[in-house]
């Protein structure tokens, strides 16, 4: 048998020696390269390379560009480091015309703001200007023209509870009868102060009331086919339903 091999103490202090001075160095080695990154950082952020943003916004159709920094109070000044999110995110989310904001910074130098406007559901002309009426009820001038976008011309209304009303129950009705409606006009009666003549792109006209109007409304696909086709007139919904044609006087309860 082979005998054991006893190591003295002696002979196992310079290997420890050696272990410490590795392990000494590499965090020597880490700290330095730590401190010449924060360095290189500060420096880059310091000219004007660093300095300037890549600024991108999305989602935005109501607003410009420059106007959704104005409203983000964000300048030319502000550099990668000091756009808070938080902060961009609460100024645009304090507008009715924006329903969430968000905000994504990647380095060096990119910031994104992403934000869901409240879609306009109506036009109207107040003071001669013409009007866009959003989801939240809320009234903004038509400063800009929005492409591909068809909603109904309203005529007729005053800035007052009705109209925010009838902006609550048109973003509820479903989309293929809203794209239906060519205009609203507001039509009241003795009897019924919420009466609206409603005009549509199949060339109906519907008597309704503007409480449960997306209830009522809900109908009209329903309604259409129990008309005769090629017989236009006046669909009456205000209580219960009941067609009248143009050419006669004859009204057709619909069961």
């Amino acid at each position: 048998m082979q005998e054991n091999k006893i190591i003295s103490l002696e002979d196992r202090v310079p290997i420890l020696r050696n272990k410490k001075r590795k392990k000494a160095n590499i965090r020597l080695l880490m700290t330095i390269l730590l401190f010449f990154s924060l360095l290189l950082c500060v420096l880059y952020f310091q000219t004007s390379i660093g300095s300037e943003i890549n600024l991108e916004i999305k989602g935005n159709n109501l607003y410009t560009d420059k106007e959704i920094q104005k409203l983000a109070d964000l300048n030319q000044d502000d550099s990668f480091l000091t756009i808070h999110s938080k902060k961009v995110i609460q100024k645009l989310e304090s507008r009715n015309t924006i329903q969430s904001a968000e905000v994504h910074k990647r380095f060096p130098n990119k910031v994104e703001i992403v934000i869901k406007e409240y879609q306009p559901i109506g036009q109207a002309m107040f003071d001669g200007k013409k009007h866009l009426l959003l989801e939240s009820g809320m009234l903004l001038k038509d400063n800009h023209s929005l492409e591909n976008t068809t909603i109904p011309e309203l005529n007729g209304w005053s800035q007052g509870d009705e109209l925010q009303e009838l902006a609550v129950e048109l973003s509820k009705l479903p989309k293929s009868i809203f794209h239906s409606i060519s205009e609203i006009d507001y039509t009241p009666s003795k009897d019924d102060p919420l009466l609206v003549t409603v005009f549509m792109n199949e060339g109906y006209e519907v008597k309704t009331t503007i409480r449960k109007f997306s209830n009522k409304m809900s109908n009209y696909p329903i309604i259409l086919k129990s008309i005769p086709k090629n017989k236009k007139g006046v669909i009456h919904l205000e209580v219960g339903a009941y067609f009248a044609p143009y050419e006669t006087n004859v009204t057709n309860v619909i069961k």
